[in-house]
Order: C-alpha cells, then sequence, then structure tokens
C-alpha cells in the first residue's frame, strides 16, 4: 500500500511535490479506504489539470524512479541515471532530483525509501522502518559515505565495495542477499506498477493473455459484459507466421535471404464474438476482428489483465490519461471497481490523470482523494495540491466549480490575439 510519494526538481516539478495517499479526517466514503493493520490508505486517487500543467511529469517522475530502483543494480560504471531536473534555471544538470515513497507491505511494515541523483550519481540515500510510531533508520548513504543501524552494519558495511556512485545501494544490498532491504525492495518490484505508454501498455497485455490465457479472458469477458459493450466471448490464438512472411530484417536482407536460421516469429489474432438479433428476431453469432472493435473497446481490453493482476495481488496500478478513448461511463466503472469491497478484497490502489469531470463529485470521491496540478506560465513551475485544502461542502458541485476555475489548474485562452 503505498501512503506518500514526493519529488523535487524533476521537469517542470522545481519544488517538492507530494502526493498523499493519507486518509483525512474526511469521515466521507469510508468504502475507499483500505487497512492494512494499523495503516489506512486511500484507493483512488484522481488528478487533473490543464495540458502541460505537470500531470504527466508527476508520473514520469514515479515511472523513472520505480524502474531506476527494480533496474539500477545492472548500471555500468558511467552509465547516465535517467533523471531529468528542472531545466528554467542556471546549472540544472547540477542539482539532484528527489524521490520518496512511504508506503506498507503486505506483511504491515511501513517503510520510508528514498533518495535524490543527478545523471552522474547518488547524492543521497536512505531507508528507514517504523518499528513503533517513530521511523528507525536501516542505512543513510550521502554519495559514497554510508551509515547504518547499529544491528544491520555488519552485513550492510560489506556490501558497500560492491557498489557504485550510480546505483542505488536498495538494489546492490538486495542482490547480495541481505534480508533487511529485501521486503522494501520486492515492494517495488511486485507492488507497484505504472502504466504511461500506449504501445507499452499493448504490448505487456498481449504478453499477459499469452501467459495466463483463460483467467485473463475470463475476467476480461465479464469486463466487457459487465460495462454493456455486447461481447459474449473472446478468442486469442497464437500461431507461427510462416517463413516466407516473416519481416524481420538482417542488413536490410529478410532473413531467409542470408545464410541463417529464420528467427521464431509468432501472431496474435484476436476475435471478439457478438450475440445479435436479426429482422426476424432470431439470435445470431458473429465473430469480429479486434480492429474491427472500438477504441474504447480495444483499450479496455487491454487495461483488464493489469486490473486483474492489480485486484488479485493488492498492487498500486498508476495510469497516466486512464480516459484516453474510453467514455466517461467506462472510466466511472473502472473507478468504481476500486471502490467495492467484494471485488477490492486486498486493498488494491488506483491513481490516475484524467480531463474526465463528469466523474468529478463527492458522490464517488473523498475531498483528499481528488488533485490538482497547475503550471505558473511565468516561472515555468509546477505545482500539485488536493482539494481537501479548500473549504468545500458536502453537496457542493465540485465538477462545476473545477470548470469554472474555483479551484484552479484550468487553461486561461486568450481568443482576441488569434483573431
Amino acid at each position: 500500500m503505498l501512503l506518500q510519494f514526493s519529488v523535487t526538481n524533476f521537469g517542470t516539478i522545481r519544488d517538492k511535490a507530494i502526493l498523499s495517499l493519507i486518509p483525512s479526517s474526511d469521515k466521507q466514503h469510508p468504502e475507499n479506504l483500505y487497512t492494512v493493520k494499523k495503516y489506512k490508505g486511500n484507493c483512488i486517487t484522481a488528478i487533473y489539470g490543464a495540458n502541460a500543467s505537470g500531470k504527466s511529469t508527476l508520473f514520469q517522475a514515479m515511472t523513472v524512479a520505480i524502474l531506476y530502483i527494480r533496474n539500477s543494480n545492472i548500471y555500468q560504471l558511467g552509465k547516465e541515471i535517467p533523471v531529468t531536473p528542472f531545466e528554467f534555471c542556471k546549472n540544472p544538470s547540477e542539482k539532484p532530483s528527489g524521490f520518496e515513497f512511504v508506503f506498507v507491505t503486505k506483511n504491515g511494515r511501513k517503510y520510508v525509501y528514498g533518495f535524490s541523483a543527478t545523471n552522474k550519481k547518488i547524492v543521497e540515500e536512505y531507508l528507514y522502518i517504523y518499528n513503533t510510531s517513530k521511523p528507525s533508520m536501516i542505512f543513510e548513504r550521502s554519495e559514497n559515505n554510508y551509515k547504518f543501524s547499529r544491528g544491520n552494519k555488519k552485513i550492510l558495511s560489506s556490501i558497500t565495495k560492491m557498489n557504485l556512485e550510480n546505483k542505488l545501494f536498495l538494489s546492490t544490498a538486495t542482490t547480495w542477499n541481505a534480508s533487511v532491504t529485501k521486503e522494501p525492495f520486492e515492494w517495488f518490484v511486485n507492488q507497484i506498477d505504472t502504466q504511461t505508454s500506449t504501445d507499452r501498455l499493448h504490448f505487456l497485455a498481449l504478453n499477459e493473455y499469452t501467459k495466463n490465457k483463460e483467467p485473463n479472458i475470463d475476467f476480461v469477458r465479464k469486463l466487457l459484459k459487465n460495462a454493456d459493450l455486447n461481447i459474449t466471448d473472446i478468442k486469442i490464438i497464437t500461431r507461427p507466421i510462416p517463413v516466407e512472411k516473416q519481416n524481420v530484417q538482417f542488413y536490410g536482407l529478410k532473413v531467409n535471404d542470408v545464410l541463417m536460421e529464420p528467427v521464431s516469429q509468432e501472431e496474435t489474432i484476436i476475435m471478439m464474438e457478438h450475440i445479435v438479433k436479426d429482422k426476424q428476431g432470431q439470435e445470431r453469432k458473429f465473430s469480429l476482428p479486434f480492429n474491427k472493435e472500438s477504441l474504447g473497446t480495444i483499450q479496455l481490453f487491454y487495461f483488464a489483465p493489469f486490473l486483474k493482476n492489480t485486484f488479485d495481488n493488492g498492487k498500486v496500478l498508476i495510469i497516466d490519461e486512464i480516459d484516453k478513448s474510453l467514455h466517461p461511463f467506462i472510466v466511472k466503472y473502472i473507478v468504481n471497481l476500486f471502490r467495492n469491497k467484494e471485488i477490492n478484497k486486498n486493498g488494491a490502489q488506483l491513481i490516475f490523470t484524467t480531463h474526465d469531470t463528469t466523474i468529478l463529485s463527492l458522490d464517488i470521491f473523498r475531498r483528499d482523494e481528488i488533485y490538482f496540478t497547475e503550471k505558473d506560465n511565468s516561472t515555468g513551475v509546477s505545482s500539485l495540491y488536493s482539494l481537501d485544502e479548500y473549504s468545500v461542502r458536502k453537496d457542493e458541485n465540485i465538477e462545476k466549480g473545477y470548470l469554472l476555475g474555483r479551484y484552479g489548474a484550468v487553461p486561461y485562452l486568450q481568443t482576441e490575439e488569434i483573431i
């Protein structure tokens, strides 16, 4: 369970931006909360804002941090760290970007992990655990200087010589079998996912359908049926592509034109079954190729395996532009899945950006589950803030207030200059 993420000096975010999933004192929608031992977290968080206001930047920061944590141990000496500092300042590359996660593992242990880095090196890194109401240090790092708690010093200090200035010690220590870092590292590997690229989403979804075909097809069949999309069955067929039709290139030549073995290639064929009534009222089955379905149906099909995996394992799912090609009713349907305790039994969390204001309502969200991003065009700086910072009535029309600019985070359009 994610409780908080913060980022500093990344993209258009100059000052510290904090996304908190820790519930406030708001008593509305207790069904939107999940508890792991004594810790509570919000199950849904929606982020609104104008184009180029910083929504995607926040998600890119989370993605960069998570992927770097997972993969930093394979970095070679001199490989650049993929951070993008705030550009509108003097010597931006010299100032580190900072990231921090506060989270609770399935075992109910709360951790704080953070690091700051330039493209060249780790400037700071730390890991704390809450054994009591106060955090206890596991390790702290300032560039190549390390500090450890008394109980962990012996095993962790011997691993420092295996680390590099562009590697995270959390990853290195776990690789070298340090049990004290294993649980928090595995949380980043197994319990949080971001989906910011449509192409990547499609590729990974097809891979999931191939690996776990029947459970995923059963889930997406129910998902599409409940979304009232008139699809009664789905067939996914994977078959080899004949060698003569393969298009693998080797120095500009097809594989069968050079002296090498053909590369094994497969194609995935997806068919959607519909049952419709003819003019006489008789029901008939028709199968349509996947590419003839609507964009919304296709997108929901690709989302399905990630939704299933998220619910099954109580994960954090982060989606940029969830409303892309989806009808507002479908977006609302997905959001309500996370609010449904019969479906969301394991405390899965959904964090998403959207321009869809039809769901922007206190009938669905708590005040602390609605966030806004806004960019100051005079400085180029994006800021992140919650609706909970405003005094709003329980019956207030949040959608109307947002569109009227009451909470900021909307574009200011000037047509006169164009005319």
